[in-house]
């Protein structure tokens, strides 16, 4: 039929409203069903089908139940939309209330109340107020809701009709879920005075009714029950005696809902307190068993929470936190990060090698996650420092660059320690194998740091770095060139001879041809400061400086212990994560300015490595480059993008493979964006989008173009990675360049999306 179509036209809405009023329709339940159903189908899909809402009135006065749940539903979606048509409804919404079937009786008032339409309150009335004493429970039930929706139209009607103390008097009603619903209700209507009150009359009321109430009621029980607070130890125990039968319950919810309570009731118990934490740890260690991984990632997270309580409570049982082939890849960082935490020396030797094959898989992220917990465990200690850095070397040897990269990174913090010193050798050793496998700017950076700080004791320290100084044109990460400049710097000091010829070089290409302001402002400052005073110049370049690398482990974990975060979506986003969360839905429009990425400080800060043994270097007679210091920099005029360009696909491509990358920018975000919401920023900015892949396709990307009033071309990759909220853009630049205008329209980017 054309009703099965995912867009409906005239001639589809006309055949359906014909067969509505078929005779068929009249005589035949079945096909009117059928109709009926179908009309649903398309409503559910996003298809309007509001045209049809006088038909639909007409067909509500049907005996057939069913044909009413149908008919009732549409109404229920469409009564916004046709409040006038709405109207007419109301007479056989009222009187099927009175009908002597409950099931007809709750249906039509459930109908009633999801009408939302303020005008109807005085007919909604009686049929709720009769409702709230029928002898159905089924009705109550749809009643007690009711009571929710009409507060949201009408919030004087609770209180003229006195429904909460009524509501209060049925949650003793003999019907299990109408008790729930009661509940509920009350924590709607009053959530400004802070929800529904429990006393010890109530609380040991519900804690009796456990045993008969439905698994999603015993949650919403429990829950509640967090409000009240007992008078003395005897009724702690008389509570936790009963809540006990559920803390191992086959349904998880139930279960996580009775240990928060047997958390909350002996908080000012330290003494019971322990013997509660021990009590759950079974429960929580059995979920990490379970089919469903995100089961298994929640009870991780509160396993971590659990941890911080009672540290040593989950530590024999580490083997239960190896990554399994199957684990998705969020719990496997919940399974390293907490076996990062609970190590111990006894079981250092086997969590160390876990992590070890952890560091070497397919996921360079996930063994990222891995390196950066070796690194962290290393530096628990001189008893946990051997073991990890041999794993660390051992990695250095299978020459992957992802893997290669990281443990650079890693070795970069751990030998700026002064227990660590003695391992620096055998890290030399393996630099120089480095060079030819490590690809990426964040391990080069690393690389070079290295190769800065103890390259007097390397000998091929220099003609390592000559060798990426003269590929240098070909680098595009500004990280690498500044740590480049820097390393070169301090390692003229201390091995003149043989980087005399490589500095200047790399200085006049940074100073005359480099398009990087940061760049270029750090190589003009090296170069003045030399040509100044040399050994001035040794006393600011060589203080050492310490690595910036973030402990990304552990820097939120303290600030989850209060009790509030427990069996909460908060303890599994995080705190940071869930606070954005929260802004978002209370104010969407707030937004925060997103720092640019920084560099390593041009003036080195002192840390804990002494340099007194540094040789001193005589200034030198004449200049390091023929640099005429008399050009002063020109003030950059201000950016304006053309509107009405036109670039074709084939220009594009061509254009785009003849160019080099001109910068690339890694730009991290507050709260996730979607592709359609980059699309219009990036207009918004003045680009045009050539093209884009689908936005389930992750990476997602987009192509984008742009030219100024000095007709100089910008080509962007726009790349987001919606794992990790990281917006990447690759920008080549085709024209006046040398007036640094690629770098205003960078700047320009990166201050659209702040």
């Amino acid at each position: 039929m054309a009703c099965l179509m995912s867009c409906l036209d005239e001639d589809d809405i006309k055949e359906i409203r014909n067969s509505l009023g078929s005779p068929e329709a009249q005589t035949e339940p079945g096909y009117l069903r059928d109709v009926l159903n179908k009309i649903i189908v398309q409503m559910t899909r996003g298809t309007d089908m509001a045209p049809l809402f006088m038909d639909m009135v007409k067909v509500c006065a049907t005996t057939d139940i069913v044909q009413k749940k149908l008919v009732y539903l549409y109404m229920s979606n469409y009564a916004a939309t046709k409040p006038d048509l709405a109207v007419l409804t109301v007479n056989t919404l009222c009187k099927d209330c009175q009908d002597s079937n409950p099931m007809i009786r709750g249906l039509a008032l459930k109908t009633l109340c999801s009408l939302r339409l303020s005008g109807l309150v005085e007919y909604i009335e009686k049929p709720l107020l009769t409702g709230l004493k029928d002898y159905s429970a089924y009705v109550r039930r749809a009643a007690v809701l009711g009571c929710v929706k009409i507060h949201q139209m009408n919030p004087q009607f609770i209180a003229n009709h006195g429904l909460i103390d009524q509501l209060y008097d049925m949650l003793r009603d003999s019907d299990v879920i109408v008790v729930t619903n009661c509940l509920g209700a009350l924590e709607e209507l009053l959530a400004d005075k802070g929800g529904v009150v429990i006393n010890q009359r109530l609380a040991h009321f519900l804690v009796s009714r456990l045993t008969n109430l439905t698994e999603w009621g015993q949650c919403f029980v429990l829950q509640t029950l967090l409000k009240y607070t007992p008078d003395n130890e005897d009724e702690v125990f008389d509570i936790m005696n009963v809540i006990d039968l559920y803390v191992k319950h086959t349904n998880s919810g139930v279960s996580m809902a009775a240990i928060t309570l047997m958390i909350h009731l002996t908080q000012d118990m330290s003494s019971i307190g322990q013997d509660v934490y021990r009590r759950i740890k079974g429960p929580l260690l059995i979920l990490l068993s379970s089919e469903h991984p995100e089961l298994v990632y929640s009870s991780l997270c509160h396993i971590q929470w659990v941890k911080r309580k009672m540290p040593k409570l989950f530590s024999k049982y580490y083997k239960k936190f190896y990554c399994r082939s199957k684990d998705p890849t969020y719990v496997k960082y919940k399974k390293i990060e907490l076996l990062g935490e609970m190590i111990k020396e006894d079981t250092l030797p086997e969590i160390v090698e876990e992590l070890s094959v952890c560091c070497t898989d397919i996921s360079s992220q996930l063994a990222q996650q891995a390196i950066q917990t070796l690194c962290i465990i290393a530096k628990k200690g001189a008893t946990y420092a051997t073991p990890c850095i041999a794993a660390l070397l051992g990695l250095l040897n299978l020459q992957l660059d992802y893997v290669s990269s990281e443990v650079l990174v890693a070795f970069q913090d751990l030998l700026s320690y002064e227990s660590n010193k003695e391992y620096i050798p055998h890290v030399l050793s393996q630099l120089g194998a480095c060079e030819t496998i490590v690809q990426s700017s964040r391990g080069k950076a690393a690389l070079i740091w290295l190769l800065g700080h103890y390259g007097e004791s390397l000998p091929d320290a220099p003609y390592i770095l000559e060798n990426m100084i003269d590929v240098i044109e070909e680098e595009t990460s500004a990280q690498v060139k500044l740590r480049l400049l820097t390393a070169t710097t301090k390692l003229f000091f201390t091995r003149p001879a043989e980087c005399q010829d490589m500095m200047g070089k790399l200085l006049e290409f940074a100073i005359e041809s480099d398009t990087n302001v940061e760049v270029r402002e750090r190589a003009q400052f090296y170069y003045r400061m030399l040509n100044t005073d040399v050994n001035k110049a040794k006393e600011v370049v060589c203080a050492s400086q310490t690595p910036d690398i973030p402990d990304d482990c552990l820097t939120e974990t303290n600030k989850l212990d209060n009790l509030a975060n427990f069996n909460s979506l908060s303890i599994l986003f995080g705190p940071l994560k869930w606070s954005q969360i929260q802004l978002k839905q209370t104010d969407t429009k707030a937004m925060h300015q997103i720092p640019s990425p920084t560099h390593s400080s041009v003036l080195a800060t002192p840390t804990r490595e002494d340099h007194s043994t540094t040789p001193s270097v005589k200034p030198m007679d004449g200049q390091l480059v023929d640099i005429d210091e008399s050009k002063d920099a020109e003030p950059m005029p201000e950016l304006q993008l053309v509107g009405d360009i036109l670039v074709t696909p084939e220009e594009y491509e061509s254009t785009w493979t003849m160019l080099s990358v001109y910068d690339t920018i890694e730009l991290p975000l507050l709260e996730p964006l979607k592709p359609k919401q980059i699309h219009s920023l990036l207009e918004n900015t003045g680009c045009k989008v050539m093209a884009t892949t689908p936005e389930e396709l992750e990476p997602w990307r987009a192509f984008v173009y742009a030219k100024d009033t000095t007709d100089t071309l910008y080509l962007v990759e726009v790349v987001l990675q919606s794992q990790t909220d990281i917006l990447t853009f690759t920008l080549k630049v085709k024209g006046q360049t040398s007036s640094d205008r690629g770098g205003m329209f960078a700047r320009q980017l990166q201050k659209a999306f702040s």
